[in-house]
């Protein structure tokens, strides 16, 4: 046998290299461990509801859960109410009283922010005990039920998503209202 021709090898040495090609690959994958993406989704536009609602598919549309920076881009600061879905959940409905013009709230509907009205709510005890919300086509009303304590923060309530266009979905939730 020739023994330039048979060359002995080492039982370590594929797991060695194998070892090493992972250690060079030892950088995150694009995104991982960054705590917020470097990159934000355009902040939605405010729409009239027709606008936002536009959809060949009508039975699909409900509100959408809405970001602190969204409901500040069509509320004023100061004290709101809101209705959640969960009690860990983001709003998809948020209002505050606007002066003697009675409560402004917003929902999102197809990632556009929708303002909506309640001229007859003109004082924050009004608005925590539920209210009616108009705007062209859109109907919400969040009730709470006959029986419950208005003291706490946070009450079970209902909410009921009317379209013109013949949709009408009722949600179970969570309004809660803060000074």
């Amino acid at each position: 046998m020739n023994t330039l021709a048979h060359t002995h090898r080492h039982p370590l040495l594929p797991a060695l290299g194998a070892a090493l090609l992972l250690a060079a690959c030892g950088d995150p994958a694009p995104g991982e461990g960054v705590e917020s993406p470097l990159m934000q989704k355009p902040m939605p536009e405010i729409v009239s509801a027709q606008e936002a609602i536009q959809t060949p598919d009508v039975a699909t549309i409900d509100p959408q859960t809405l970001h602190e920076s969204e409901i500040e881009k069509v509320l004023p600061a100061g004290p709101r109410c809101a209705f959640v879905y969960t009690a860990e959940s983001p709003p998809v409905l948020a209002a505050t009283i606007v002066g003697n013009d009675g409560a402004l709230g917003v929902i999102k509907i197809h990632g556009k922010l929708v303002k909506v009205t309640a001229a007859s709510i003109l004082s924050y005890e009004a608005l925590a005990a539920g209210a009616r919300f108009t705007t062209d086509g859109v109907i919400i009303t969040v009730t709470l039920p006959e029986d419950e304590d208005l003291d706490s923060s946070r009450w079970p309530a209902d909410m009921e998503f009317e379209l013109e266009q013949g949709l009408q979905v009722g949600y179970r939730g969570w309004y809660s209202c803060n000074d």
